[in-house]
C-alpha cells in the first residue's frame, strides 16, 4: 500500500526556452516531495491529509498509525517519490484498504463490542501481553458451538466477552488510493509552479 509520484521532464518542455533547463529536474523533485509532505513542507502534505482522513474514517485508529509512514523522496536525478505504510501498519491497514478475509492459522479473538471493555482505540483493554481472560470470573468456554471468553455472573449467568474466529472478514472502510490520488492531482501542479518558480529565482 503506497502511492509513488512520478513526472517526466518532456511534459515540461516548453518551459526550457524561457530558462536553464537545469532547473526542471530540481524544481520537479522539490514538487514530488512537497506533495508527499517531505523536506522542507514537511507539515503538509499527503501523509498529513491521510492522517487526518484515517482519524475521520476509521474506528478510534491509534495515533502510532496515522502516522506510521515511510518516505523515499524524490531528487533531480530520481524523478520518483514514494510514501507508504511501514510494515507493522501495512498489515493492519491492508485490510481496511482493501478488505477480504484474515486468516492467521490461529483463533482470532474478536471483542463483543456491549459486553467488553474496549479502551479510545477500539481495542480491548489490556490485552497486550495479558490474553483475552481479564478476571477470574472469565474463563475460555466452548458453549452451543461457540468458542470464546464467557463472564459469569452472580446470577450465574454467563456472558460472552470475546469470540474466537477462524477467520474475519474486512471490508473496505478506508479508501486510501482515491484520497492519495485525488489530493496528488489537486496539489502537484501548484507545487510545481511554486518551486519551477523559486529554481528559477535562485539560479546562477
Amino acid at each position: 500500500m503506497q502511492i509513488k509520484i512520478k513526472n517526466n521532464i518532456k511534459e515540461v518542455s516548453a518551459w526550457t526556452k524561457l530558462v536553464n533547463k537545469k532547473q526542471i529536474p530540481f524544481a520537479t523533485a522539490m514538487a514530488i516531495n512537497a506533495t508527499l509532505g517531505i523536506g522542507r513542507n514537511k507539515n503538509k502534505g499527503l501523509d498529513r491529509v491521510l492522517g487526518q482522513q484515517m482519524s475521520a474514517k476509521l474506528d478510534r485508529p491509534r495515533p502510532q498509525t496515522t502516522k506510521a509512514f515511510y518516505r523515499i523522496g524524490a531528487s533531480k536525478k530520481r524523478l520518483i517519490g514514494t510514501l507508504g505504510f511501514q510494515d507493522w501498519a501495512a498489515k493492519i491497514m491492508k485490510f481496511q484498504i482493501e478488505g477480504g478475509t484474515r486468516i492467521t492459522g490461529k483463533k482470532i479473538g474478536v471483542p463483543m463490542k456491549d459486553n467488553t471493555s474496549l479502551d479510545a482505540f477500539g481495542n480491548v483493554k489490556g490485552l497486550r501481553g495479558k490474553g483475552y481472560v481479564k478476571k477470574k470470573s472469565q474463563k475460555i468456554l466452548k458453549i452451543n458451538g461457540t468458542l470464546g471468553v464467557w463472564e459469569k455472573h452472580k446470577d450465574k449467568t454467563l456472558k460472552l466477552m470475546v469470540v474466537f474466529k477462524d477467520a474475519v472478514n474486512y471490508s473496505i472502510k478506508f479508501p486510501f488510493y482515491k484520497i492519495a490520488v485525488g489530493y496528488v492531482n489537486n496539489n502537484f501542479d501548484k507545487n510545481m509552479t511554486a518551486e519551477f518558480n523559486k529554481a528559477v529565482k535562485s539560479r546562477k
